[in-house]
């Protein structure tokens, strides 16, 4: 399977644990990863991810997840394309970023996005994509169900 994790995948391991949410997120999110090592996901990494991670503030952190960029078995380029599209997500209801993100998960022909923002979960539901939005949770209990 071909995904895309948001950056907030990514940054999911870093947060406050005293929520059963976070934990769980964690442990799907640390699922996926493994998924990726073993060969049974392959992860797309555009600019967009590199950019995000380098507005990070804890330099620990986001040299971490940057050795995911090296991990990813196919690189996403920001065209016009993509630019154009992430115009009409913004139109949507979608974040800039997020907006991009998508843009870069569709033109790359991704799967699955994988996602802990609600927000952008619920945009998702309404609009049409051409790949599917998930939540870290729901994308292990998808695979689980196949």
């Amino acid at each position: 399977m071909l995904v895309y994790l948001d950056m907030n995948c990514f940054n999911r391991p870093f947060d406050d644990h005293s929520q059963a949410r976070v934990v769980v997120e964690t442990e799907a999110v640390f699922a996926i990863l493994r998924r990726i090592e073993d060969g049974l996901d392959v992860l797309a990494w555009s600019s967009a991810l590199t950019f995000e991670n380098s507005k990070h503030p804890l330099p620990d952190r986001r040299d971490e997840i940057a050795r995911w960029e090296h991990r990813a078995g196919l690189g996403v380029q920001i065209t016009d394309s993509v630019i154009r599209r992430a115009g009409t997500l913004i139109d949507s209801g979608f974040h800039a970023l997020d907006s991009v993100h998508l843009a870069c998960a569709e033109a790359a022909g991704c799967d699955r996005f994988v996602t802990c923002d609600d927000r952008l979960l619920r945009t998702a539901r309404r609009v049409q994509l051409t790949v599917s939005v998930r939540n870290p949770v729901n994308y292990l209990e998808e695979l689980s169900n196949d």
